[in-house]
């Protein structure tokens, strides 16, 4: 178990209650010193200890009060007189048992109070957690959404070229579709595409009329095949010789490293 684990069981331990493998996971935090849970034993004795100080006083017995004021009296006589001291008996104990099984209980009823708001701090903080992905996800629909807006913008210009990336490899894939605009960018669109493994990616190029391809954006399949997305153009329109897509190692790569699976010829 770790610190946050055995917090809620400082107090049990101090009152001596703790057992099994509970009380030997603390105790073994507490052989090499750690930094965590000796204090909070240490804090744990301390509110024991004072527990028993919240019973009421007891008034002494009236036979106890009368030999010290003989006794008192008597330390004035040329002869001293030694009294003798009777053992206490159980009837005249300073702090009487209910007292004792009082503050047991409370000490009882304060370990569980302090488990319970453990368990309602995990809770608390599961509910966090669950937030927080909601929060994400959330986050992820409206960006998928804004895309999908800036794709339809592209799509419906009048001024974007459409083309097909037809593929080069096996003809049996998918087309993807691409709007190229001057001013908004490339879109590009596709469906059932192939799932990519997590150590790679697909990766659009600008091949210009001369020159190396320059890079326009990596992206994967969504989980049900879909790619829609848009891309800055980087180069001159009238520069642009085609448009093609490689396969490449997660994160791109600034040259295509792999043979061309879709392309199509735009100028």
């Amino acid at each position: 178990m770790d610190c946050e684990q055995l917090d809620p069981l400082y107090e049990e331990y101090a009152l001596g209650i703790l057992e099994g493998e509970e009380r030997a996971d603390l105790e073994a935090h507490l052989a090499r010193a750690c930094p965590h849970c000796m204090p909070g034993v240490a804090q744990a004795r301390f509110v024991v200890a004072q527990l028993a100080l919240a019973a009421s006083e007891v008034e002494p017995p009236a036979a106890l009060r009368d030999k010290i004021v003989d006794a008192a009296k008597s330390s004035s006589d040329a002869e001293r007189v030694i009294l003798p001291v009777e053992k206490p008996s159980a009837s005249r104990t300073l702090f009487p048992v209910w007292a004792w099984i009082a503050a047991a209980a409370l000490a009882l009823v304060t370990g569980y109070t302090i488990r319970q708001m453990g368990n309602q701090n995990a809770q608390l903080a599961e509910l966090r957690k669950q937030m927080r992905l909601a929060t994400l996800q959330s986050q992820a629909l409206q960006n998928q959404i804004e895309q999908g807006r800036m794709v339809a913008s592209v799509m419906m210009s009048p001024d974007s070229k459409p083309l097909k990336l037809m593929p080069t490899k096996d003809k049996n894939m998918p087309m993807v579709h691409a709007y190229l605009h001057p001013h908004m960018g490339v879109a590009i669109t596709a469906d059932e595409m192939p799932s990519v493994s997590p150590a790679r990616t697909l990766q659009l190029w600008f091949v210009p009329k001369s020159g190396m391809p320059v890079s326009a954006a990596i992206f994967r399949p969504g989980a049900s095949g879909q790619i829609a997305l848009v891309a800055p153009v980087t180069v001159p329109m009238d520069q642009i010789a085609a448009l093609a897509v490689t396969e490449e190692p997660a994160g791109g790569s600034p040259q295509p490293t792999s043979a061309i699976a879709w392309m199509a010829q735009v100028n």
